[in-house]
């Protein structure tokens, strides 16, 4: 990595930089690394069952309050539109107040829109709970990978956020679906029936969410957070939290910086247009626009097949446990991923768009038989997961500390929008030429993804100094 004028401050501050890459690098996998994934890990997965309870509940909220429809698909676009709002305020904040304030701040604020969805007493209330629910939902994810990117070595740091996709997105996705049936179909008598269960299926996530709101105060900030901020004191204590006596003190701490050190750290933490800029307008472009057709399409399956199925002449019980089926290759696709995040990223990216591509068409072309049902719709939830996954592993090394909250959290946000303008599409696409036309069209989009993948920058193997100083180099492959 060149260290061209390193006479200078911002100089002086790439020498740190590196240091502390060498230092991260140095700390082996610790209790501390593993709290910190669990917790994360533990925000996401409660917010996977939150966000696919809403397409579970559908028909019982549409009984409760005698809407239509796409009167209920609006209480979909409203915790969509606050998710993407969300993302782009959450990571505005990490960048500012620092990822462990964002991600507390993010739960709390879901939990709050998830008791007001458990107490609504009309759909326009429900409606502004679930944009509430949105807000706190858009920022969990990336502030969470930010912060697990920023703690880990580089030898782990992919597989390390490729577990948080296996735990949340995989193990979610495969859990939601049962603990709908168990809660709407299973104990909805117990819990007052079609107009009433569905209010305990978002009010008793409430308990796990508020133990980790309390627990997470607890957990360390990111050192590279801290070093951008100018702040090596905290820093240096954040390490010494990482390494817990694996490595002694003197090995891993950084030197204080001096005052114009410090004050061109804080200059350039403010520049949030540089992620529309060369040399990162790339970077942004290519990860945005594969998360935007990866995350529309998934969402559009999570939280319309149990209303296809039942127009197919699928009970509501049966449409939930056919999702639930399918939802396991959701969790095989994430395990998968933590084993080929040891391959470059954009090889992986678009080897899985191509296979979700050959299986989408064929679904389509066979979508009548229910066990084609079945089986290609648990290898597409596959590849889904295996695209998902290896793009959070990516969007975190594509961009330099000072903007990663933002750049990372553009990123899903602009999948926000994917969830909000895609799943109406797809709608209207079943209702014209059923769910083989929906697969056919999202073949179309895995082709874009991987378009997308092959356009992008490697980052496989490096520090994130090295991906973030060395551009030429980076962004030349």
């Amino acid at each position: 990595m060149s260290t061209s004028n390193i006479s200078t401050p911002a100089g002086s501050l790439q020498r740190r930089y590196l240091k502390l890459a060498e230092s991260i690098d140095r700390i082996p996998i610790g209790r501390t690394h593993r709290v910190v994934i669990l917790l994360v890990a533990a925000g996401m997965f409660f917010d996977i069952l939150e966000s696919n309870g809403l397409g579970a509940s559908g028909p019982s909220i549409i009984a409760t309050f005698g809407i239509t429809k796409p009167e209920f698909a609006l209480i979909s676009s409203a915790t969509y539109v606050g998710l993407a709002i969300g993302a782009y305020l959450a990571g505005w904040i990490a960048d500012r107040r620092g990822r462990k304030f964002s991600l507390v701040l993010n739960l709390l604020i879901y939990t709050i829109g998830g008791v007001a969805c458990a107490l609504a007493p009309s759909y326009s209330f429900l409606m502004g709970a679930r944009f509430v629910v949105g807000l706190g939902l858009g920022g969990e994810l990336a502030v969470g990978i930010a912060l697990v990117s920023e703690i880990m070595p580089t030898r782990r740091r992919a597989s390390a956020v490729a577990s948080l996709n296996a735990f949340a997105g995989g193990l979610g996705n495969l859990v939601a679906p049962a603990y709908a049936w168990l809660i709407l179909v299973g104990f909805g008598t117990v819990f007052g029936g079609v107009t009433e269960s569905w209010r305990w299926l978002f009010g008793l996530l409430l308990i796990p969410a508020f133990l980790v709101v309390f627990i997470r105060r607890g957990m360390p900030e990111s050192p590279r957070y801290l070093l951008a901020r100018g702040d090596v004191n905290g820093a240096n204590r954040s390490l010494a939290s990482l390494a817990r006596g694996s490595v002694p003190n003197d090995e891993i701490f950084l030197t204080d910086l001096n005052e114009s050190v410090i004050q061109d750290v804080q200059a350039e933490r403010s520049r949030l247009v540089e992620i529309f800029q060369l040399p990162l307008l790339r970077r942004t472009l290519t990860a945005s626009g594969a998360y935007f057709m990866v995350v529309g399409a998934q969402m559009s399956l999570v939280t319309l097949m149990p209303t296809f199925l039942v127009a197919r002449g699928s009970t509501l019980g049966q449409s939930l446990v056919y999702t639930l089926i399918m939802q396991t290759g959701s969790f095989a696709g994430a395990l998968a991923a933590m084993y080929t995040q040891r391959w470059r990223r954009r090889r992986v990216l678009v080897v899985a768009a191509i296979l979700g591509c050959i299986v989408g068409v064929g679904f389509g072309l066979s979508a009548g038989s229910d066990t084609a049902v079945l089986i290609l719709g648990s290898l597409f939830q596959f590849f889904v997961l295996l695209a998902t996954t290896t793009i959070w592993s990516w969007a975190p090394e594509l961009f330099p500390t000072r903007v990663r909250g933002f750049g990372v959290s553009f990123v899903k946000g602009t999948g926000g929008v994917g969830i909000i303008a895609i799943p109406p599409l797809i709608a209207v696409v079943f209702g014209a030429g059923g769910l083989g036309a929906v697969f056919l069209v999202m073949a179309a989009m895995f082709a874009c993804i991987a378009v997308f993948g092959a356009l992008g920058v490697e980052t496989k193997g490096a520090t994130l100094e090295d991906v973030n100083e060395a551009r030429s180099e980076i962004d030349a492959i």
